[in-house]
């Protein structure tokens, strides 16, 4: 792959000097009159006892914030950092939150939500980051600037540079090579959406958890990645060649041309620790991690990019390209059913999926229990063989389903079926949660016993995730799966 590296930002090493850090100091006697409040009880107490979202400004003043007071400064219920010819950043500073005892701020599986307004130059939110000097910060950036097809994408400041840009999927391996193994968007498409407001209000949704991390602007998602890379000690400054679990939040100003940049409605939520490492199920680039189910004479499951047939809207055709793996078949019984060959057990499931107009396919569970895939798009009454549905099972509440030829996401959280020393089922499976686009669709339902159709067509305590191929065309991309902790 080829990464693209934008001229018009000078990122380069952060070095803060003995100079800067002088400066810093005599800076000190002033600072001592910026309010620092620490709240470190009550925001401790909110995050470690239930998931309710907390505020880490309170639109007065600096509270629980620390930065150089010479930049930064609340003007109108918002975070406001601002360099003159008159009063310039030496170098890259940042505004740090400091409270969240006992972690002394430190933050781990979250999600953070913000709203951002610049009006030039560039900026960005820190987070699992680490201050090596004082206001001196490395770490995950997500990009804040006025340049669409940019802003959204992810940088390690002063790390490992660039990493996602904006549209991308990364895999990110444990030798640290950067491989874009899908799309989670079309940029063109992003910025002809108007996903970002140009010198206005935009509002960033970063979720981090494990070692898999997403950012959405204004509702659009704009990269994801999975970072495999070795993790960084969280204590150790110097160590930042790496992956992060944990660590700051903080807000940038960049050394440069003057600028302003605004931050309000700042709110995270804390993520309790109960899914495992993500792990990528397809690559993106072959299909070796996965088998058929049946004669593979009649396999047509291929690599490319899939687009509706431009002469038939009941088919899809695979373009050139990597990161989806595709059913190009033009009637039932004509291809097979894949599976993966690694089996799970208890899990959490992310993928996308596209149909043409009224075909019909199937996610199988463990390789027995079946979500429908249909294209169910306008139906106002959905029956157990609807998109959504829990095939034969129960039906969704509401119609989830997009457009025919739309990229659309599952969600889906399962409890494998318990057996005893004798192979006894002692308790049966459940799918915890199942969601599509977004919408819940079942919660805590029990399976009586497996769909038909599965691979092996038994229960048992581990299987595959298999896609059914022998009914229709269908395409999925962005395969993550998580083991479930608790």
């Amino acid at each position: 792959m080829r990464y693209i590296r934008m001229k018009n930002r000078n990122h380069k090493p952060i070095v803060c000097t003995g100079t800067v850090l002088a400066i810093t100091i005599l800076a000190f006697n002033s600072f001592a009159t910026f309010v620092i409040g620490w709240q470190q009880t009550a925001l401790a107490a909110n995050m470690n006892s239930s998931q309710e979202w907390v505020s880490l400004f309170n639109g007065k003043d600096l509270t629980g914030w620390d930065g150089d007071p010479r930049l930064w400064s609340v003007k109108d219920g918002a975070i406001r950092g601002q360099t003159t010819e008159e009063n310039p950043a030496h170098h890259n500073t940042f505004l740090i939150w400091r409270g969240g005892s006992p972690l002394r701020g430190k933050l781990k599986d979250f999600e953070l939500k913000l709203k951002f307004r610049i009006q030039n130059g560039n900026s960005g939110v820190q987070y699992r980051s680490k201050e090596f000097e004082r206001w001196c910060i490395s770490g995950y950036q997500a990009e804040v600037e006025n340049n669409p097809g940019k802003v959204g994408f992810l940088y390690h400041e002063a790390g490992r540079g660039w990493l996602v840009n904006v549209g991308d999927f990364m895999v990110i391996d444990n030798g640290g090579n950067k491989n874009v193994v899908g799309k989670v968007s079309d940029v063109e498409a992003l910025k002809e959406a108007g996903y970002y407001k140009m010198k206005d209000w935009n509002e960033y949704h970063i979720i981090a958890q494990g070692n898999h991390l997403i950012h959405y602007l204004n509702g659009y998602q704009t990269m994801e990645l999975i970072d495999e890379d070795r993790v960084t000690n969280p204590d150790d400054p110097k160590d930042r060649k790496g992956a992060a679990r944990e660590g700051l939040l903080a807000l940038q100003i960049h050394t440069g041309d003057p600028m302003t940049v605004e931050f309000k409605d700042i709110h995270i939520r804390h993520l309790h620790s109960k899914y495992g490492e993500a792990v990528l199920l397809f690559n993106g680039k072959d299909l070796n991690d996965w088998a058929y189910n049946g004669d593979e004479k009649n396999n047509k499951w291929t690599i490319g990019k899939a687009a509706l047939s431009p002469d038939d809207p009941k088919l899809l055709v695979a373009e050139a390209g990597e990161g989806e793996m595709i059913n190009v078949v033009s009637h039932h019984g004509e291809s097979i059913d894949i599976y993966s060959k690694k089996p799970f057990g208890d899990c959490r499931i992310e993928l996308q999926l596209m149909v043409p107009k009224g075909s019909n396919s199937g996610i199988y569970v463990m390789g027995e229990y079946e979500i429908q895939v249909l294209d169910s798009y306008g139906r106002v009454k959905m029956g157990r063989g609807d998109m959504g549905a829990i095939y034969g099972a129960s039906p969704p509440p509401v119609n989830a389903c997009k457009k025919p030829g739309e990229w659309q996401k599952y969600v889906i959280e399962f409890q494998a079926p318990r057996f005893d020393a004798n192979d006894n089922k002692a308790e049966k499976a459940k799918f915890i949660k199942v969601e599509l686009n977004g919408q819940v669709l079942h919660e805590d339902l029990v399976m009586e016993k497996q769909t038909p159709g599965g691979v092996t067509g038994r229960e048992a305590p581990t299987g595959p995730l298999m896609f059914q191929g022998n009914h229709g065309p269908v395409a999925f991309r962005n395969i993550i799966l998580k083991p479930l902790l608790e």
